[in-house]
């Protein structure tokens, strides 16, 4: 893809209420789950109080694509939850098909970035805020 063209993120829509894939079962910590192709994911537990996302190889999760910026988004572990917000990303950090700057996450939210969507799971226990 030439680099002076823009590109575009295509909207995924969210899967009609019981549609959705099971999710993956819940741990320790809270979990992002990546699924890139249909059968397969890989879990990304957020072990400290912040994770990065986006296509630079410093962030924690690392998503390929024009699509998704260098520092797309930010996980923060707070008091009242898990939060993510966006970084000022170019396409815009999607939930549940909704651009959002900021949102507290909920069970099963879907969260997209780029052409990736990846899936909130809590912990076990649903203590998710930061100790």
């Amino acid at each position: 893809m030439d680099d002076d063209q823009p590109s575009f993120t295509r909207i995924i829509e969210p899967a009609p209420a019981g549609t959705a894939p099971q999710p993956v079962s819940a741990g320790e910590h809270p979990t992002l789950v990546w699924r890139p192709k249909l059968g397969e994911e890989q879990a990304f537990p957020l072990e400290h109080r912040t994770a990065t996302i986006g296509r630079n190889g410093e962030n924690d999760i690392v998503l390929a694509g024009p699509t998704v910026s260098a520092r797309h988004a930010t996980v923060r572990r707070e008091s009242v939850g898990v939060v993510l917000e966006d970084e000022g990303s170019l396409n815009g950090t999607f939930v549940n098909g909704q651009l959002v700057q900021q949102h507290l996450l909920e069970a099963g939210d879907q969260i997209q970035v780029g052409p990736h969507l990846l899936v909130y799971v809590p912990p076990a226990g649903g203590s998710a805020g930061a100790a």
